[in-house]
């Protein structure tokens, strides 16, 4: 199952700030997610991420859904994720300006750091800390061991 499937219950999942499960009759995808937490933030960023579980015909994907905003700072360009000197598959899901004025322009970026079911699951005991790197700047995010256990616990 390509991460993109994940991809798109993700765009799904950011309408709602509560954990839930999503299906999909046309693509076959069924998902549980976290509700949204904050990962970090700044005076002109948020980066917020949700986890994901998303099934289709018995093949599961386990991911991180990532949605950065920043106001006057310019593009990131995020393109890879690392935890601690491991680089993760990481999808661009979305790049959009949300709006502008005064001069200055908010820019909205979207993505999937996609795990795997032992990296997933050692998440919901720990938590996740992990590095976005882009073209123009990088952000370090971190999610609590709860967003993992929300995401797993709507998919049982």
């Amino acid at each position: 199952m390509p991460i993109a499937l994940a991809a798109s219950t993700f765009i799904i999942a950011s309408c709602s700030n509560e954990a839930g499960t999503i299906s999909d009759v046309h693509t076959g995808v069924t998902a549980g997610h976290s509700k949204f937490y904050p990962a970090a933030g700044g005076l002109l960023y948020n980066l917020n991420a949700t986890t994901i579980v998303a099934e289709k015909n018995g093949e599961i994907r386990y991911a991180v859904g990532t949605r950065y905003l920043s106001t006057g700072l310019g593009w990131a360009f995020f393109r890879e994720a690392w935890s601690f000197g491991n680089k993760l598959p990481y999808q661009v899901t979305g790049e959009h300006v949300s709006g502008c004025g005064g001069g200055s322009c908010s820019m909205t970026e979207e993505g999937l750091i996609q795990l795997t079911k032992q990296q997933f699951e050692s998440a919901a005991k720990t938590g996740f800390e992990f590095k976005l790197q882009g073209r123009n700047r990088s952000v370090v995010g971190k999610l609590p061991a709860s967003a993992f256990q929300e995401a797993l616990a709507q998919n049982r």
